[in-house]
């Protein structure tokens, strides 16, 4: 009998929703949703959209797969951005009341102070038992951005069956469709969403690191706005229809030279090199197979060949759904912005 459930990720730009059937090795997606936060026209605020703005989004995505939140029993959800740290650490072995309170030590070093408690949760995925050290995945949020979090599902009469880390779940939408990656070789997933973008690498012996960047489409949108010397909305479309092309300011477009300046994407592909020679480092681990890009800017043209060539890479665009049943008319470019998702949905326990 298929399992159907429910995947939601509430990004700063837009809610996205899937709902999946599984039996057996068979994958279905049988239907999604994506729901633009702010209106067409509208300047993206970089400083987060209000709650009403959120609600009504999600509301709306609900409304668009005719679906009760009231009546759904299994949807996973997902918490993602600075108020997030999820850190692979390893301990001597403790026992469970002095691992507790090790980690709730360890997890304010990477949260913002909000004078809240941290919330977390942990898996041993090496050692313990009679080994001499444990690996354990950390994953934590403050009790005011997880009740803030609680507050707005709430709103829509919805209550989560778990509430996730993104980037874990995007790692688990490839392992539960693709399976580990074969070799010793780190796999980097790069999830650009509209603020800031979320590097994740894993290998097959479960190495995890993830960290965010504060660079995202929004910013690429602003270096366009300033090149071609148009509005915002303008902007954000030659982004999607020129891409990187419509980083020439009017001047460099009709000489075909380019003005010398440091964009968005630069910084970006700088930060990406910075964090791949910090767990280089951190791990040893010194090749890396490839780069999966997801996110809404993920399919801005021409954006994975300039990443690989800067990086000396392959660069491909991520879409989870390639060996899925998929709807009518489903393409790679809504695959990518529902990766998430997808991974939420996929999630057992």
């Amino acid at each position: 009998m298929a399992r159907t459930s429910l995947g939601l990720d509430i990004g700063t730009y837009s809610v996205k929703m899937v709902e999946v059937d599984v039996e057996d090795n068979r994958r279905k997606l049988k239907n999604y949703s994506v729901v633009e936060i702010f209106g067409e026209g509208e300047e993206y605020d970089p400083e987060g959209a209000s709650y009403s703005r959120l609600t009504t989004a999600l509301k709306h995505c609900f409304k668009q797969m005719k679906i009760s939140p009231k009546r759904v029993k299994n949807i996973n959800c997902a918490l993602s951005g600075p108020s997030v740290a999820v850190k692979q650490i390893r301990s001597i072995p403790l026992a469970p009341e002095e691992l507790e309170s090790s980690l709730s030590f360890e997890a304010r070093k990477h949260l913002p102070l909000d004078d809240t408690e941290a919330i977390t949760d942990f898996q041993i995925i090496d050692g313990g038992g009679e080994a001499s050290f444990m690996d354990i995945l950390l994953v934590a949020t403050t009790k005011k951005s997880f009740d803030n979090y609680l507050k707005l599902l709430q709103e829509v009469s919805l209550k989560p069956r778990i509430i996730d880390a993104g980037c874990t779940a995007l790692v688990n939408s490839y392992l539960l469709t693709k399976g580990k990656p074969a070799g010793e070789a780190g796999l980097v997933f790069l999830d650009i969403g509209a603020r800031a973008t979320t590097l994740t690498v894993f290998t097959d012996k479960n190495i995890l690191f993830s960290r965010d960047i504060p660079i995202g489409g929004h910013k690429i949108t602003e270096d366009i706005k300033a090149a071609r010397k148009v509005e915002y909305a303008e902007a954000e479309s030659q982004k999607k229809e020129r891409g990187m092309g419509a980083m020439l300011a009017e001047d460099a477009a009709a000489t075909g030279i380019r003005v010398a300046r440091r964009m968005a994407v630069d910084g970006l592909v700088d930060e990406i090199r910075r964090s791949l020679r910090y767990y280089t480092k951190e791990t040893g681990v010194r090749e890396f197979e490839k780069i999966l890009l997801c996110g809404g800017t993920a399919m801005m043209p021409n954006l994975n060949s300039h990443m690989a060539q800067a990086l000396s890479m392959t660069v491909e665009v991520y879409n989870p759904f390639e060996m899925f049943t998929v709807p009518p008319g489903f393409d790679e470019a809504i695959g990518t912005k529902l990766a998430v998702a997808c991974g939420l949905a996929l999630r057992e326990d």
